[in-house]
């Protein structure tokens, strides 16, 4: 997905789905879209990177780079 309405609906899509969960570590382009689309959806997400929790997401899975 590389637009913001590809996104939009991909994640529609998603939560039309049963048991749908979202994992994005994706573009930081879209990322502040992607975490206000699982909210609205009420979708479970988990991103791969602090940043994405920090500025909203739910919660966020990986390493940490300062501890490799």
């Amino acid at each position: 997905m590389r637009s913001a309405d590809e996104i939009e609906h991909g994640i529609t899509a998603l939560a039309r789905s049963a048991n749908g969960g979202l994992n994005s570590s994706g573009s930081h382009i879209h990322r502040d879209l992607i975490i206000a689309l699982a909210a609205r959806h009420r979708l479970p997400a988990v991103y791969g990177s602090r940043t994405w929790s920090t500025v909203g997401g739910l919660i966020s899975y990986g390493v940490d780079p300062l501890d490799q």
